[in-house]
């Protein structure tokens, strides 16, 4: 998977930074009024990147996109669904001001697309409310996990994608992460179609896993929010939430492609599950 068009660079210890949020050369977010209903998708122009050198996807269909009406592209995962409601599992950066401390934005500047190609989707959802890791304020791949409440209304959704959480969390270095999102790719800073790429943990702690991408494949712009899969008893599990990268060029290859380690938030994710449960 690629990105789509650089983001914002961060600059750390005279590495380059950057996180996977794309900007969108679209909008015309008139349809966000309409996004509960499956009747029509938002009318979007041109789109950005995705996965690097990745094949596309057409067996996750609880990987979404997130979409902001002042232009930029997410990824994200359904990781449960209580009545009408749907719980997407994405990166904090992707639903806060990047200019102004990481403050929350408004729920109802989003909407969320289901499909293989969101400008051929059917399936768009309005954004009921947002949760962001307390921990997060904005520093690079710290605490950037965040949920997104949908409204599903009467669409019969696809089955979940559980979170990987701490009692089951037994990842090593060289285990195979599946990436999945609608970011850039190698080909097109304009792409709709989401894809999905292997890549090996590289190195891990309790909080990031990391995986590299010198030889031009992995995660780019617009993959932000999306998961690294693994395979536990038959089942594919949220190992990861894609974050960003170090040390890639514009078009983010090479380096390390960075994501946050789920079990890390498992406390979060569980409370945030809870109180949905109970509205």
């Amino acid at each position: 998977m690629l990105h789509a068009r650089p983001c914002p660079a961060r600059v750390q210890s005279a590495r380059r930074v950057y996180t996977n949020r794309v900007p969108f050369a679209v909008l015309a977010l008139a349809a966000l009024s309409a996004c509960s209903s499956s009747d029509s998708a938002p009318a979007f122009g041109q789109t950005q990147l995705p996965i690097l050198r990745g094949q596309l996807d057409r067996e996750h269909p609880q990987v979404m996109l997130l979409a902001n009406e002042a232009g930029f592209l997410c990824s994200g995962t359904l990781i449960d669904v209580l009545g009408h409601n749907g719980f997407l599992l994405t990166a904090a950066h992707c639903v806060t001001d990047e200019e102004e401390g990481a403050t929350r934005l408004p729920a109802e500047e989003f909407v969320v697309i289901a499909g293989n190609d969101f400008l051929n989707s059917t399936s768009a959802f309005a954004v009921d409310a947002i949760e962001v890791h307390p921990g997060y304020d904005g520093r690079f791949a710290e605490d950037d996990v965040a949920i997104v409440r949908i409204e599903l209304g009467d669409v019969t959704p696809p089955p979940v994608i559980a979170p990987l959480f701490a009692q089951e969390d037994t990842l090593r270095v060289n285990d195979r992460l599946l990436l999945v999102g609608y970011g850039q790719t190698e080909r097109a800073e304009e792409n709709s179609v989401r894809r999905h790429v292997a890549r090996d943990i590289d190195s891990l702690d309790g909080d990031v896993i990391a995986y590299s991408q010198e030889d031009g494949t992995g995660a780019c712009f617009g993959d932000s929010g999306g998961p690294a899969l693994v395979t536990l008893q038959g089942q594919e599990r949220v190992a990861a939430v894609i974050s960003g990268g170090v040390g890639s060029d514009d078009r983010c290859s090479g380096g390390l492609g960075v994501s946050m380690r789920v079990s890390k938030y498992s406390g979060f994710i569980e409370s945030v599950l809870s109180d949905g449960s109970s509205d």
